[in-house]
């Protein structure tokens, strides 16, 4: 599965969004990157798909970003 994660300043994830397969007909959005940030597109793990909540799921990301030392 793929998420598109946005960080902030000090690589801070501010925000994350799971792409989802839609109707093409419909269109297709998600977040972007304001001034001082990144969006990093990533395959998100299996073993955090399964996490419920955002403070979990964030801090367990910051190991898959790019740039990010795999711990």
């Amino acid at each position: 599965m793929k998420l598109t994660v946005i960080t902030g300043r000090g690589g801070k994830i501010v925000g994350t969004a799971r792409h989802t397969e839609g109707d093409a007909a419909a269109g297709r959005g998600g977040p972007v990157a304001g001034p001082q940030q990144k969006a990093h597109v990533i395959d998100l793990p299996r073993e955090l798909q399964k996490l419920k909540s955002a403070e979990e799921l964030h801090g367990a990301l910051k190991a898959h970003l790019p740039g990010r030392a795999k711990r």
